[in-house]
């Protein structure tokens, strides 16, 4: 069996490695491992990736998060070992139960389950390139359809309500990097930019990444006029009171392009079919928009 290593990295700045075995996938790797909730425990050495198409083998991937992780398909989910479930914490001997990489929506919802299961999990929340952690909803203004909240809430107050919770009930959190995991052999072994632990089980809810265009020179000019956040750079010198475009036709483009007319002169949204796919409350907020249908975009 050769030995692998590859690469993860995320959108709260988490840059993992992974070391395991190639081996063929089986029936009972492909099984679900885990439900996060009371009753259920996760097996010893068990690996989870949260993702929508996740393996481990010649490669390991984590594509993109939906934000829900407490019943896992089998299709989503691969083991790196198998074994029995585990019981109260073992952090006694040195060895955790359960580490959490990530810190978005997942990853919290991760840690409250799994601390209100008394699994006492440690989680690694890292950091996005602004240097905090809590994912993608750090970089939302208004988060209009999060049950609870009738009036919406904001994507820092939503993250900063989910981390309190999953303190109140116990997990224990790290706003470090993970900067390689060893999953070869159980326990797993976690390498932090700050210290080094080692668990029976590991759930991977590393987040996504901005999906380029993947136009000529679009790496020249990443960060000094395109960016994938319009709230982190809507307001910079760079943009503001400029003419700017938003490429996209779903709610996140037009919500971004609503926010940039704040500190635009004007903005275009570049829609890439024939219509806007966005929900009609979002498109109804942005009348004032021009929408430009089927528009091929370069970058000049």
């Amino acid at each position: 069996m050769a030995n692998t290593t590859p690469n993860i990295t995320n959108s709260v700045g988490i840059r993992i490695r992974i070391r395991t075995k190639t081996r063929p996938a089986s029936s009972s790797m492909a099984a679900t491992l885990a439900t996060l909730s009371t009753g259920h425990c996760i097996p010893t050495g068990s690996l989870v990736i949260n993702s929508g198409s996740s393996r481990l083998g010649g490669t390991a991937r984590v594509d993109s998060v939906n934000g829900h992780l407490t019943r896992s398909r089998a299709s989503s989910i691969r083991a790196a070992a198998e074994g029995e479930p585990v019981g109260t914490s073992s952090s006694a001997q040195g060895i955790e139960n359960l580490v959490i990489i990530g810190s978005g929506p997942a990853g919290y919802t991760a840690a409250i389950y799994a601390a209100r299961a008394n699994l006492k999990p440690v989680v690694f929340e890292g950091f996005q390139a602004g240097g905090v952690p809590g994912g993608q909803l750090m970089t939302t203004t208004e988060v209009e359809n999060f049950p609870g909240f009738p009036e919406g809430i904001t994507g820092p107050d939503l993250m900063d309500r989910m981390k309190r919770q999953a303190e109140r009930w116990g997990a224990e959190l790290y706003q470090e990097d993970v900067e390689f995991i060893d999953v070869k052999n159980a326990p797993f072994t976690v390498h932090s930019s700050e210290r080094k632990v080692k668990c029976h089980s590991l759930i991977v809810a590393t987040g996504a990444n901005a999906r380029r265009l993947g136009l000529p020179r679009e790496d020249e000019f990443w960060s000094r006029g395109i960016s994938a956040c319009a709230i982190c750079d809507g307001a910079s010198p760079l943009f503001k009171g400029q003419v700017l475009a938003v490429v996209g036709g779903g709610d996140t483009a037009t919500e971004e392009a609503i926010y940039l007319t704040k500190y635009a002169r004007h903005v275009h949204l570049l829609v890439r079919k024939d219509q806007l796919r966005a929900s009609r409350a979002m498109q109804d907020r942005g009348h004032n928009l021009r929408y430009i249908h089927a528009c091929l975009v370069r970058v000049l």
